[in-house]
């Protein structure tokens, strides 16, 4: 798979649907994504990926001046792809979190983030102070781990958010369909960390396939 040239939308599908097979578990998720990181911009291309594009231009949106002062995390950073795409908007100051380490030496090779961390979006805490971000993007983490993120993991993305900030998370539609994705997004909004302000829907967030971007306000408490 590794090895494989990606050329046509049939082999891009065929890498994703590698790299994002139903039954894996976080550490076989992990150790695919770092076989396959130098083809990885070469298969997403492929399929024509808009995912990075759209969210850096809805970040864009919400920041029509001072972007270059707009620090942001982006979680699920894989080789930077959301990086390129934000520093066309002018969003220079972008930080990335990526579990894979051959996925991040990618990002590394082309200077895309000014801190690259090492870590998953889990039940894990983040090596990262409280409202130090004032956006967290994050586009296409893989299926399996995304519809059943933990309410801790929506918790640390909100805690790193200034409060006023976003989190902007991109998908396929039916990634967000998942019950207990859907019931960790209420609990955070029951409890006032953050509110939905939007779900856009993308037509094409790989060619042929519908996406959907979910657009949160970083509240916490004190702002409620």
């Amino acid at each position: 798979m590794a090895g494989t040239t990606y050329t046509t939308v049939s082999e891009g599908n065929q890498f994703l649907d590698h790299i994002t097979e139903k039954g894996l578990d976080n550490r076989s998720i992990i150790k695919r994504f770092n076989e396959v990181s130098s083809k990885y911009n070469e298969a997403l291309g492929s399929v024509d990926y808009m995912g990075p594009r759209t969210l850096a231009n809805i970040l864009a949106e919400l920041h029509p001046s001072g972007r270059g002062n707009v620090r942001v995390l982006d979680v699920a950073a894989g080789t930077g792809l959301v990086a390129v795409e934000l520093r066309k908007k002018g969003f220079v100051n972008n930080d990335g979190l990526e579990p894979s380490e051959q996925m991040l030496a990618e990002a590394k090779r082309n200077n895309l983030y000014g801190r690259y961390i090492c870590d998953l979006v889990g039940e894990n805490t983040f090596d990262i102070e409280n409202d130090t971000y004032s956006a967290v993007t994050m586009s296409a983490l893989s299926v399996e781990i995304f519809k059943k993120l933990p309410v801790k993991a929506l918790e640390e993305l909100a805690r790193v958010v200034k409060p006023g900030g976003h989190i902007l998370m991109g998908h396929y539609d039916f990634a967000f369909d998942s019950e207990v994705l859907k019931a960790n997004f209420r609990s955070l909004e029951g409890r006032g960390l953050w509110k939905l302000i939007e779900k856009r829907s993308t037509p094409d967030f790989t060619k042929g396939k519908h996406g959907l971007v979910s657009i949160h306000r970083v509240m916490k408490p004190a702002q409620i």
